[in-house]
């Protein structure tokens, strides 16, 4: 159970605009992560006499490393546990020395209560500004220029500030700055750090960074290397530096897809056969890590097993520190029938790559009878519901979707979501799937998500064309790790869809925290977030657990409908206008009660029957326009509805 959470109650947002982020990306809420979002397998690229220099932060007093405190809001430290503060949860860099120590900017911390006078309960928004430098280091010994700087860096940065917020700071603005001086410390330059440069907001990253240093000439005797951060949130910890000798020749494929023409960059995990297109095509994201030009490039494609195989060569030359996107032309897969199967797309060229293990990229998919997935790979996985991200005490109605693309016409029959079976610690509580949280699901039209005109999304999206009776979550639910909810064999026309699932803890007393599938970087449209609180959809490049079974399917749930729902009970008209008929299925004597409660969970209405029979009409004049939801109560039995406005 949570402590020290404020508790809220239940409550359904109706009625609400807000602008939408999702094309812009220029803000996103902060949010706390329990596992890392992206890796690229860190892996050394040379070991022994190839590095020149090196050091590990064993020695918490290595008096070669100075930090400076700019904003004079928090420094840089030697470390050897992970980041701490309300959005942090100290895990550690996965480092090769991890345990001997590391330096850390933990800006989390200077954040939170009491540091910098932030009070309790609070999150600061203080600017952070620090460097350590560490130096002097001899490299006047290296037979040639082509070296790099390697380190394990671990980092995930927010928000956004304007340079008036502070005009002391040296780097650029939320970004993580490395620099190098090749004459003793009088003089620095910028690396132009690319994992900084790139870096996406509120995305936990671990990787092996390589930097070259040729352009910088760096074989001195006395060279300094500084690294900066400028921001409020979260972290950065770097450990186990090194000076080694740059290859002549290394392709490094950053990223690689499999994915249809339409819609265009989303990559299912679980495709029904019948939903599956007749070509696709393999690309890749290609990175020259060597300091030669690079030619004649070959992007292989295959689907194992099935002797799918294409090739594309590309002829245009690949510059050292540039990175290119090729693609292949589209190939039938009309022939491939339901199973199992795995895409390899690699890349060789005419150079001598030195290090091949980074040239390929491997990944699993499904062609089903009637099960649609975007998450299913589960590499590496986030978590999403309420009080997560953030332990928010306001998270009740936060709306998960995926977007669905129906090529044929077919019935959706179940929706089915992966519950977490852990705890989840921050300060502000204890996190984990209990059983009574509520769930409503419905399918949502996609009208306006790709027309540029539109800067504006509704709560309900394009439109609300199905939606579920409230389902209470069981503990059966909570032991098997998974809700299942049946969706009346609905039908969907050829078209695309978002299945949107809308969550409910009664307060946070009864989260409901699902798993989000972070294997595949998804385009910005395939799977959005409802902030309730904000009222804003917020894009994800993730894939929650929201797995969709058609044409009769039902997936397998050992979990029995709870006691506690009431069946048979509808509002009409819905949407509503200043009156809600409510029937029931069965004629009902006895104690009825229907209560109305608006979005802070206050009882706006309330209307108690001794006989309610199997009909009444309740008038909604008087009450504002807003967030509501209506609980009906028998026999100690509940039903609760979303009145859509």
């Amino acid at each position: 159970m949570k402590k020290n959470i404020l508790i809220i109650v239940l409550a359904i947002i109706l009625q609400s605009t807000a602008q939408t982020d999702e094309k812009i990306f220029e803000y996103v809420n902060m949010i706390n992560n329990t596992e890392i979002i992206s890796t690229s397998n860190p892996q050394s690229m040379v070991t022994g006499d190839d590095i020149l220099w090196s050091e590990d932060f064993s020695d918490s007093t290595n008096p070669n490393i100075t930090t400076e405190d700019i904003a004079g809001l928090g420094d840089w430290r030697w470390s050897d546990v992970g980041p701490s503060g309300n959005w942090s949860n100290g895990q550690i860099i996965q480092s090769e020395t991890p345990g001997n120590g590391f330096m850390m900017m933990e800006a989390d911390f200077y954040n939170s209560s009491p540091q910098n006078g932030v009070g309790a309960g609070e999150t600061g928004e203080n600017v952070i500004n620090a460097t350590f430098t560490i130096g002097p280091i001899d490299l006047s010994s290296s037979e040639t220029n082509e070296l790099v700087l390697q380190f394990y860096s671990n980092y995930r940065v927010c928000c956004y500030y304007s340079p008036a917020d502070f005009p002391n700071a040296t780097g650029e603005f939320n970004d993580l700055e490395v620099f190098i001086s090749v004459d003793g410390g009088s003089s620095f330059a910028n690396l132009n750090y690319i994992e900084g440069e790139t870096y996406e907001v509120n995305e936990l990253t671990e990787k092996l960074s390589q930097i070259p240093l040729g352009s910088f000439s760096p074989v001195a005797e006395e060279v300094y290397f500084k690294f900066e951060w400028t921001g409020s949130h979260y972290h950065w910890m770097i450990d186990d530096l090194s000076i080694i000798q740059r290859p002549a020749f290394d392709l490094k494929m950053q990223s690689a897809w499999l994915t249809m023409e339409d819609p265009a960059s989303v990559e299912y995990y679980a495709i029904p056969k019948s939903q599956m297109p007749n070509q696709m095509l393999i690309g890749a994201e290609i990175y020259n890590y060597g300091y030669s030009n690079e030619n004649e490039v070959i992007l292989n494609g295959m689907i194992e097993g099935q002797g799918i195989y294409t090739t594309l060569n590309y002829n245009e030359t690949i510059d050292p520190d540039s990175t290119v996107y090729i693609e292949s032309d589209y190939f039938d897969i009309s022939m491939l029938e339901a199973g199992n199967y795995t895409f390899t797309a690699e890349i060789t060229s005419t150079g001598n790559d030195v290090f091949l293990d980074d040239n390929a990229i491997s990944r699993d998919f499904l062609i089903t009878e009637n099960i649609y997935a975007l998450d299913g790979l589960y590499t590496n996985n986030d978590l999403i519901g309420t009080g997560v991200p953030g332990g928010d005490v306001n998270a009740d109605g936060v709306k998960i979707a995926n977007y669905f693309d129906i090529k044929q016409n077919t019935i959706l029959s179940a929706i089915r979501m992966d519950l977490y079976g852990g705890t989840y610690e921050t300060s502000l509580g204890t996190f984990e799937n209990e059983p009574g949280g509520e769930i409503v699901a419905y399918v949502c039209d996609t009208t306006g998500i790709f027309d540029p005109a539109v800067t504006e999304l509704s709560p309900d999206l394009g439109g609300i064309i199905w939606m579920s009776d409230f389902y209470l979550v069981t503990q059966d639910d909570v032991a098997n790790q998974e809700i299942i909810i049946d969706a009346d064999e609905f039908e969907l026309p050829t078209g695309a869809y978002y299945v949107v699932v809308e969550l409910y803890s009664n307060g946070l007393l009864s989260d409901i925290i699902i798993l989000d599938d972070t294997s595949v970087p998804q385009p910005w449209f395939a799977s959005l977030r409802f902030d309730a609180d904000a009222g804003t959809w917020y894009s994800s490049p993730n894939a929650a657990s929201i797995q969709i079974g058609l044409d009769g399917f039902e997936f397998e749930n050992n979990s029995e409908l709870s006691e506690e729902a009431l069946q048979g009970i509808q509002c009409f008209p819905n949407p509503v206008m200043d009156y809600i008929e409510i029937t029931s299925d069965e004629f009902l004597n006895g104690d009825s009660q229907i209560i109305i409660y608006n979005i802070l969970g206050e009882e706006m209405l309330n209307f108690k029957y001794s006989g309610f029979g199997n009909k009444q009409e309740i008038s909604l004049e008087g009450l504002a326009s807003g967030s509501y939801v209506l609980e009906f109560a028998h026999n100690s039995k509940i039903s609760k509805h979303k009145l859509i406005p």
